[in-house]
């Protein structure tokens, strides 16, 4: 049945493959493999909080998988959950310290900071308060940045990423 499961999903049978994936669990609830076809199922069909439960019961059964709390942070970020997508991604790296896509989604959330920090600078007038604001901003923003060289910086380290250099 978990075979059946494999290649309804392969072929894109969403319903099919769910139902013999129920099937399946009922006989290996615990089967890591399972779990993870049918969080890749509901991730195919957008039911981002089913993935995330299913995700969650994977890390259950496999609590050292850097990939699974990466995915965590990625569905997490998707549905606006920053702070937990963060914790994610550092979990994924803590695990794996040379995990190159969890240093990049990491920076990337952390620079999504600075569009909001952008727009409010460009709003501000000439005031003395404007002014003091504007400054603060300003620091605000390069903490953003500063924040970020460590994981660029290892990221460098990891294979001289061009990206990184960037």
């Amino acid at each position: 049945v978990k075979n059946i499961a494999l290649i309804y999903a392969k072929q894109g049978k969403t319903d099919k493959a769910l139902e013999a994936v129920k099937e399946a669990r009922l006989a290996n609830p615990d089967d890591l493999n399972l779990i993870l076809t049918a969080a890749e199922i509901y991730i195919k069909l957008g039911e981002k909080e089913k993935f995330k439960e299913l995700i969650s019961q994977a890390i259950e059964k496999d609590p050292n998988n850097a990939i699974l709390y990466f995915n965590l942070g990625v569905v997490n970020n998707d549905l606006g959950d920053s702070e937990s997508a963060r914790g994610f991604y550092e979990k994924a790296i803590e695990l794996d310290p040379s995990y190159e896509t969890a240093y990049f989604n990491l920076t990337s959330l952390i620079l999504s900071g600075e569009s909001a920090i952008v727009d409010e600078m460009n709003s501000l007038g000439t005031s003395r308060a404007d002014n003091a604001r504007y400054d603060t901003l300003k620091l605000n923003r390069e903490a953003l940045y500063l924040e970020c060289v460590p994981l660029l910086n290892k990221l460098i380290d990891l294979n001289k990423n061009v990206e990184a250099i960037q």
